[in-house]
């Protein structure tokens, strides 16, 4: 452990920070992009992490382990609000309702704060006493130690970042006015002779296939989903004469989607997230009933002073409220009322959240934000669309926080910083993520081409285009469905069971994962559970250590190198270059 006086090792110097905001901001573009085609993301620690050492060893020649854990500390901080902007914010755009971006920017901001600050006075519970593994943070630990591997390692992310962009650029060559050489997809399903019903459609997609690798063996499970989805259910119900008769057999497939497997997986998402609310019960109680004011104040100086904690959740109160208020036409008690309440839920979430992640490294963040806007549609009228989804957003951004600021404290714990001096940062850098992912979201959105026959332009993104932002979608369904009373409650209640049952399986996430996979798309699932397969061949054969050490960084590399291209793109398309 590094003494609190140690002046001999710089820890969060102005370098580690603004080299830790710099890999933020590139994560946060790049795992935004992967959220609104995938539904869901990956853990950025890690890439923060090898691309600390790559950068303080290669370009700067110097760079501690706490050093190191100050820069995966502020990019992740950054980073892990994407998941609930672009699990949220979309919808607004895809239904065609107008919102002012910083009245949004401000609730995801103020969510990114109350999440840490919350969650701040449980680490010395969730790690000191309950000792709670955090794999994830563990992982990162062992990166941080190993400073030579470091470099290597950053070297392999650069390659794969660099093979994945040339790729892209080549599946983009029409657009560039060169001769097609590489499809942006390739649908087997006439070329294998299957029923036109069959979904085999696989996208190009370095960046899927990157995440299905680090995912390993469980993204067999998002595959799984997939496969029962598009071709289990869809033949059964087909050969069982279930669909009505004014849907061609061409349609059937997206016609039992979106009737069916859809809200199916949607149950099966809530059903297992709130079976991990009941499972994990008594170590809620235990966190909860530890949290002890005089500790934090006896504490030194080794925890941010309880002091700080009360003007950061009072600003980030304040913020919340005044976004939720601003953006609707409910009374100033109402919206009072509608933010405590809103808030009461976020703590009590966070505290889920991020006691299922040291338990088992999973997160059910979307579950918990779509119950919480269900939630809110139905207490609000379906004029107040803007108001729920930004509640939503920022419940979904502080649920994130909660689970990363005890995760990099789990990091800091294992390798010797100094807790204040993580807690710190975070606060300060927590609020850059939420508009980095609103812009880059924005940015995709008006990168849509013009269609030739009406002129009009398309959404970059939504049903009917490459990125489909199935998150979104799903949420739009949920959503729709409360506003017109009609939900498909016996479909939400069998996958809510299904989901439940699942929970008690080796692997507690289980109903969560399946059930999102249900409403995701093929063509990007398929890649993906190519990149677990392939992980878990070369895991047989060279090892898991070896899979571990070099395999996750060139994959990282894959997943930021097609989506900082696609970026590019976008803005090349929306400054009318492309």
């Amino acid at each position: 452990m590094i003494s609190k006086n140690n002046t001999t090792y710089p820890e969060s110097s102005p370098l580690a920070i603004a080299i830790g905001v710099f890999i933020g901001v590139l994560m946060t573009a790049s795992f935004s992009y992967a959220a609104l085609v995938l539904g869901f993301s990956t853990n950025g620690s890690p890439v923060a992490a090898v691309l600390g050492w790559g950068i303080m060893r290669a370009i700067f020649k110097r760079g501690t382990i706490v050093e190191n854990n100050i820069i995966q500390t502020v990019a992740s901080g950054i980073n892990t609000s994407t998941a609930g902007v672009i699990f949220t914010v979309p919808v607004l755009l895809i239904r065609g309702v107008e919102f002012d971006f910083w009245w949004i920017a401000a609730a995801a901001i103020s969510g990114a704060i109350l999440g840490v600050g919350f969650i701040i006075p449980l680490r010395k519970q969730m790690i000191d006493v309950d000792r709670l593994r955090f794999p994830s943070g563990t992982a990162i630990a062992s990166v941080l130690r190993s400073p030579a591997e470091g470099m290597k390692k950053s070297k392999l992310l650069l390659y794969g970042a660099l093979l994945s962009a040339t790729v892209y650029v080549i599946v983009q060559f029409p657009k560039l006015g060169l001769p097609k050489i590489i499809p942006a997809s390739i649908d087997f399903t006439q070329i294998l002779g299957l029923p036109t019903y069959i979904s085999n459609e696989w996208a190009i997609s370095f960046l899927s296939l990157g995440i299905g690798f680090i995912a390993g063996r469980n993204g067999l499970f998002v595959l799984a989903g997939g496969i029962l989805s598009y071709w289990i259910i869809v033949p059964i119900v087909i050969s069982l004469g279930w669909i009505p008769p004014e849907i061609t057999i061409e349609n059937s497939a997206s016609f039992i989607h979106s009737v069916m497997t859809r809200p199916l997986g949607i149950g099966m998402l809530i059903g297992g997230s709130l079976m991990s609310i009941v499972l994990i019960l008594p170590a809620i109680k235990a966190t909860i009933k530890s949290f002890n004011v005089k500790s934090m104040k006896d504490s030194g100086s080794d925890e941010l002073p309880i002091k700080v904690l009360y003007i950061v959740i009072a600003i980030g109160f304040t913020l919340f409220f005044s976004a939720a208020y601003s953006t609707s036409s409910v009374g100033l008690f109402t919206a009072l009322l509608i933010s405590i309440v809103s808030i009461v839920w976020l703590l009590f979430a966070g505290i889920i959240v991020s006691q299922a992640t040291g338990m088992t490294d999973w997160t059910p963040i979307s579950g918990m934000s779509l119950i919480a806007v269900a939630l809110l549609m139905m207490f609000l009228s379906s004029d107040e669309i803007v108001t729920a989804v930004l509640i939503g957003a920022a419940i979904s951004v502080a649920i994130a926080e909660c689970a990363d600021m005890m995760q990099d404290l789990k990091t800091g714990y294992l390798v010797g910083s100094r807790p204040v001096k993580q807690q710190t940062v975070q606060i300060f850098v927590a609020g850059i993520g939420p508009i980095v992912s609103l812009a880059v979201m924005l940015l995709i959105w008006n990168s849509g081409a013009i269609d030739p026959t009406t002129g009009v332009k398309l959404p970059g993104f939504g049903p009917g285009t490459d990125i489909e932002a199935p998150q979104a979608v799903a949420l739009g369904a949920t959503i729709d469905s409360v506003i017109d009373g009609n939900v498909p409650t016996s479909k939400f209640l069998a996958g809510g069971i299904i989901g439940a049952l699942l929970s008690f399986t080796a692997l507690p996430g289980l109903g969560v994962i399946i059930g999102i996979s249900m409403y995701l798309s093929i063509k990007y699932i398929l890649p993906y559970g190519l990149g677990s397969l392939l992980s878990i061949i070369i895991a047989r054969r060279k090892g898991k250590e070896w899979t571990e050490k070099w395999g996750v960084p060139f994959s990282a590399g894959l997943i930021v190198g097609e989506a900082l291209l696609i970026i590019i793109f976008a803005m090349l398309t929306v400054l009318g270059v492309l």
